[in-house]
């Protein structure tokens, strides 16, 4: 038996047919509009591209990091011996080994000053300038103490020969009182006839040379460790000037009268640096 309503129910079957395909049709469509482009694989190739950048220059920046640590390692362990060490000649080789480090450090700083500019993640680079910053400061710190250990050694060197001066000039002064006091002597002679008194004999022309040579010796020592002591002092100082006028005068004081002319020429060979320094004239000698 069929319905009374059969068309208009086949009617309604294919109107909602329709409009279910149509509401379904809608969000297909969408979907693939939506997925079907390259954006999303575009993002993830251009995601891993720059994490595989970000692990080149992570690499790359580690093995510069690694190299200067292991040159900071050299040189801490040179300076601990360099402590120690009391040979000039093993001292010389560390030391030159020490710059040798050094030098390779500056190397690697210029390299990596052009790997900093060459990569393209911000906090790479960031940590790049800070290394080479750093780094900067420790290069600055290293020449401060170079130089300062450099006049530590001179100082000793100074030292050393102020003392083997003075032992020197002690034992000048030694003879000189041993040959005055042997010149001044008296020496008993027969006398012919009665008992006439014993007179000395004259001082010979030989002793009386070497006690000048070796006053004159004690004193161009003296007037050298105050020169050597106002080289110490700093340039234009007034402790320096001072010094060197003190040294200036003790030297001209002896070229009043020089035992030997070697003695002289010496005296006007030292003299020279000092007169250019003060504003003398070079050669002028014989007044103040």
């Amino acid at each position: 038996m069929k319905p009374l309503n059969q068309p208009e129910r086949r009617t309604r079957l294919w109107q909602f047919t329709l409009l279910y395909l149509l509401a379904l049709a809608v969000p297909v469509v969408a979907s693939y509009y939506l997925f079907s482009n390259n954006s999303l694989a575009d993002e993830n190739a251009r995601l891993k591209k720059e994490l595989d950048r970000t692990h080149q220059e992570q690499s790359q920046l580690v093995a510069r990091f690694d190299t200067l640590t292991h040159h900071l390692q050299h040189i801490d362990a040179v300076d601990q011996r360099m402590r120690t060490e009391s040979n000039d000649l093993v001292l010389g080789k560390l030391a030159t080994s020490n710059q040798d480090y050094l030098n390779d450090i500056a190397v690697s700083l210029s390299q990596l000053r052009v790997d900093s500019a060459q990569l393209q993640i911000p906090a790479h680079r960031l940590l790049a300038r800070d290394e080479l910053r750093d780094f900067s400061l420790f290069r600055s710190n290293r020449s401060t103490i170079d130089a300062l250990r450099q006049q530590l050694a001179k100082s000793g060197a100074d030292a050393q020969s102020t003392a083997h001066m003075a032992e020197e000039l002690a034992q000048a002064k030694q003879q000189i009182i041993m040959l005055q006091a042997s010149l001044s002597r008296p020496v008993p002679v027969a006398s012919s006839g009665g008992g006439g008194a014993a007179a000395p004999p004259p001082a010979s022309a030989g002793a009386k040379q070497q006690i000048a040579l070796l006053q004159d010796q004690v004193a161009f020592a003296n007037a050298d460790c105050i020169r050597q002591r106002a080289l110490d002092k700093k340039t234009r100082s007034k402790e320096r000037k001072q010094l060197l006028e003190a040294s200036r005068t003790a030297f001209v004081k002896i070229l009043q009268d020089p035992a030997t002319d070697d003695l002289k020429q010496s005296i006007e060979k030292t003299l020279e640096p000092i007169n250019v320094e003060l504003g003398r004239p070079p050669r002028f000698f014989g007044l103040f």
